[in-house]
C-alpha cells in the first residue's frame, strides 16, 4: 500500500472516527449528569438526519440555514425529553434500572415514529460540499470529510469553551460532579440536567447530517452508529471529555484500516473485538478516571 493510500484511509477514518466521537460526547455528557447510559441516543442521531432532509431537500434551505435549524430543533426536543420524560423519574428515585429500560423504550418509540414519519426507505440528499474528490498534496480526499473534519473541530473547541469559561458549564460540571453540594450552593439541578440533555441531544443531530451524506438514511441507522459510540466511551474512559474524542477516532481509524487491508465484512466484529481487549487489559479505558455511584 503507498503513502498517498494510507494517508486517504486515515484522514477517511478519522472522519468517520469524529462523527462516532460527536456521538460518544453526547453519551458522555448524559453519563456525568446523571449516572445514565441513554440508548435512544443512536435514534436520537437519526432523527437528526431526517430532520437535516426536510430542511435541506424538501424545503430546499440554504444548507448553513437547515444545519442551524436542525440543532435548534433537536436541542429542544431534548430539553422536553429531560423535562417531560427523565427528569420526573429521577425526581421520584426510579430504579436506575428501571430508568435505563425507559430509554430503551424511548428508542423503539423514536424509531417507529420515523417509520412512520418518513417511510422505511433509505434516502439522502445532494452533498452540498460536492461529490468530487479534492487532490491535496497527490491525497485525493471528499470534500466533506474536510468540511465535517473542521466542523467538529470548531464544534469540540466550542463546547469545551462554554463547559469551562461560562457559568451556565462550570454550574453543570458541578452539577456533574457533587450534585448535592451543587444543589447546596444554589445551583438548579433540574434546570442543569435539562440544558445537559439540550447539548447531547445538539450533539447527536450533528451527528446524524454529518454522516447522512455518507450513509444513506434508513430508520435503524443510529443503532449501530450508536454501538460504537458506547464502545468509544468505554475505549477513552467513562465519563472523560478526551476519553471520548480518542475513543471515537481510534474505532473510526481502525475501522476504515481493517476493512480495506483485511475484510470489510467482519469490521464490526474487529471494532467489538478491539473493545473487549480495552475491556480486559484496561477497564477503566484510556483516560481512567475514578467513578462513583450517585445517589
Amino acid at each position: 500500500m503507498s503513502l498517498v493510500t494510507f494517508v486517504q484511509l486515515i484522514i477517511q477514518g478519522l472522519n468517520m472516527g469524529l462523527i462516532y466521537a460527536l456521538a460518544a460526547l453526547g453519551i458522555s455528557l448524559i453519563w456525568n449528569a446523571t449516572s445514565l447510559f441513554n440508548f435512544s441516543q443512536g435514534d436520537l442521531l437519526t432523527i437528526g438526519g431526517y430532520v437535516m432532509l426536510t430542511a435541506f431537500s424538501y424545503l430546499a434551505l440554504p444548507y448553513p440555514v437547515a444545519f442551524l435549524i436542525t440543532i435548534v430543533v433537536m436541542g429542544v426536543g431534548g430539553y422536553m425529553l429531560s423535562k417531560g420524560y427523565f427528569y420526573p423519574m429521577f425526581k421520584q428515585n426510579f430504579n436506575p434500572q428501571i430508568i435505563l429500560i425507559g430509554t430503551v423504550a424511548l428508542s423503539i418509540f423514536i424509531r417507529n415514529g420515523i417509520l412512520l414519519t418518513w417511510g422505511p426507505d433509505a434516502q439522502t440528499y445532494t452533498n452540498p460540499f460536492g461529490s468530487k474528490a479534492i487532490e491535496i498534496l497527490g491525497v485525493n480526499i471528499m470534500p466533506h470529510y474536510i468540511w465535517n473534519i473542521v466542523i467538529v473541530a470548531v464544534l469540540v473547541a466550542v463546547l469545551q469553551a462554554f463547559l469551562r469559561g461560562t457559568v451556565i458549564g462550570i454550574a453543570m460540571r458541578a452539577v456533574a460532579q457533587k450534585p448535592v453540594a451543587a444543589s447546596l450552593m444554589g445551583v438548579k439541578v433540574e434546570q442543569m440536567v435539562s440544558m445537559t440533555f439540550l447539548l447531547s441531544t445538539g450533539l447527536a443531530a450533528i451527528s446524524g447530517l454529518l454522516v447522512a451524506p455518507i450513509i444513506p438514511l434508513i430508520p435503524e441507522m443510529g443503532g449501530l452508529l450508536a454501538i460504537k459510540a458506547f464502545a468509544a466511551v468505554l475505549i477513552g474512559g467513562l465519563g472523560s471529555f478526551a476519553g471520548a474524542l480518542v475513543g471515537g477516532v481510534i474505532i473510526g481509524i481502525a475501522e476504515v484500516l481493517f476493512a480495506t487491508l483485511v475484510v470489510s465484512t467482519y469490521k464490526d466484529v474487529f471494532i467489538f473485538g478491539v473493545l473487549i481487549a480495552f475491556l480486559i487489559i484496561r477497564p477503566g479505558g484510556i483516560f481512567k478516571a475514578d467513578i462513583s455511584e450517585k445517589v
